[in-house]
């Protein structure tokens, strides 16, 4: 049951003109709350898809989910089966996806309603698994489609409708009905569709100065493991009055000295990082 292509992928063979962009987590989260912030403004009768990679990261969005379900009888979600999540007919549509699913690398959402209509498709370049603290979390990058082109929008929902459908079959009538509804007549395909005609300005900019951010947030965590690696390699040895005994060339080039010219000195004289100070107290204190 589970599919091993990506909805990335099938929108840009269905769509062969539109040009994937990057993002980051931060950039995504903020445009995923903007679409369902209108939603939420009142923009009723509105079909909505929401696609998480994991339970838990729908966990963190199912309150506003709650209230989006007041306002729509066509909300469908998506996530990975977990604790909690399972496929159900509940305030919305849940649909549990398997495990092996090109799903669980991607996220989706899909707004469509008969004066607005906005999609997000994206797939992560790096495996979740690899992630380890917060701050590495916002930089977590994704490859994909961001607008508000009307055509795009549904050839996305159509592709999104299809995947649910082979989960749930017990609700074929009502996702019948939603693709009636919003799904036709299709739209046609707009002369742009590589993304030049894009949102209004105001949005780019605001997308523009996330991404800005974030580039500068990651630029500092490769930084930081460029010094840590340094340190690792690097062999400071050191006696019990903290002078230094050895050196070898990769501390030395951590350290920037000439390690037969600094031989037999304190070693908070070599060492002026701040850095580097904290890691040899910590390291000696363990």
């Amino acid at each position: 049951m589970s599919n091993s292509t990506s909805v990335v992928e099938e929108l840009l063979n269905a769509i062969p003109q539109l040009r994937p962009r990057l993002y980051f987590k931060t950039s995504l989260t903020a445009l995923s709350h903007a679409m369902e912030d209108h939603v939420l403004a009142g923009a009723g009768g509105s079909l909505v898809i929401a696609s998480f990679q994991q339970e838990r990261f729908y966990l963190q969005e199912a309150n506003r989910y709650l209230r989006i379900a007041e306002l729509s009888d066509h909300l469908y979600v998506l996530s990975a089966q977990g604790t909690s999540f399972t496929s159900r007919s509940d305030n919305y549509e849940t649909i549990a996806f398997a495990p092996d699913d090109a799903l669980v690398h991607e996220w989706h959402l899909v707004v469509i309603s008969p004066d607005y209509q906005a999609c997000l498709i994206c797939r992560e370049r790096t495996s979740p698994e690899q992630l380890d603290g917060p701050s590495l979390d916002q930089t977590r990058r994704f490859e994909g489609i961001w607008t508000q082109d009307r055509y795009v929008t549904q050839r996305s929902a159509e592709i999104l409708l299809h995947r649910i459908e082979t989960y749930r079959p017990d609700i074929e009538a009502k996702i019948a009905i939603a693709k009636q509804h919003y799904l036709t007549p299709l739209a046609t395909p707009s002369e742009r569709l590589d993304g030049s005609g894009g949102p209004d300005p105001f949005t780019q900019r605001l997308i523009t100065y996330l991404q800005a951010g974030q580039y500068k947030l990651l630029k500092a965590y490769q930084e930081q493991e460029a010094i840590l690696s340094s340190m690792v390699e690097g062999v400071v040895a050191v006696d019990n009055t903290d002078r230094l005994i050895t050196l070898n060339k990769a501390g030395s080039r951590l350290l920037m000295v000439n390690p037969e010219t600094v031989k037999g000195q304190s070693i908070q004289e070599i060492i002026r990082n701040k850095d580097l100070q904290r890691f040899l107290q910590q390291t000696r204190a363990a």
